[in-house]
């Protein structure tokens, strides 16, 4: 899928706190090579953040469900720094409206291990709380492990009113205010 026309020169490039830069950018179908490479790079512990369960390679279906997003419903950033002239990413973050609520989209992210505590999560969570803003979509849920204490920290210095449901399992279920996530986040 192309990418919709005002998403066609969307990036911004953002310090991290180690002073680099990186790009933040959207998606696309020809990132699948490097969102391979990215995937493995990841620990067994961050797949497992993510996926809540022990996630393998990526499947074919998974990288056409990651890559090839509409830009309205679902969206995804990446934080790419360009090594050697390639792609390289770093860190993924992005939404899913929920069909059963519009103005509410699911929301997840990934960051490097070695990359992690640099800010880059903070700055996709930013940038995609601003494009689902422009979309009607004002809350954000998120299904984050319990002992995710970094992801948890992170959501809540954005919205520090949201709200937190402890499930059966080992899930801490969150919705949060996209409003204040844009003002809050630094």
């Amino acid at each position: 899928m192309a990418l919709r026309p005002e998403l066609k020169g969307y990036r911004k490039q953002v310090q991290l706190l180690d002073g680099r830069h990186v790009v933040i950018r959207p998606i696309s179908p020809e990132d699948q090579s490097a969102l391979i490479a990215f995937h493995s790079r990841l620990s067994d512990e961050s797949r497992f953040h993510r996926y809540h369960y022990s996630k393998g390679e990526l499947t074919q279906e998974d990288l056409t469900n990651f890559c090839d997003v509409d830009f309205k419903d679902s969206l995804a950033l990446v934080a790419d720094q360009g090594k050697r002239g390639k792609k390289e990413i770093i860190g993924v973050g992005r939404f899913y409206r929920l069909p059963s609520n519009t103005h509410t989209a699911e929301v997840a992210f990934v960051v490097q291990d070695s990359e992690q505590r640099k800010g880059i999560c903070t700055h996709l969570l930013k940038q995609l709380a601003a494009l689902a803003w422009e979309r009607d979509i004002y809350f954000f849920l998120g299904v984050v492990m319990r002992d995710n204490s970094k992801m948890l920290s992170i959501l809540r210095k954005s919205d520090p009113e949201m709200h937190q449901v402890v499930d059966d399992y080992s899930t801490t279920i969150i919705t949060f205010s996209v409003e204040e996530t844009m003002f809050r986040t630094p």
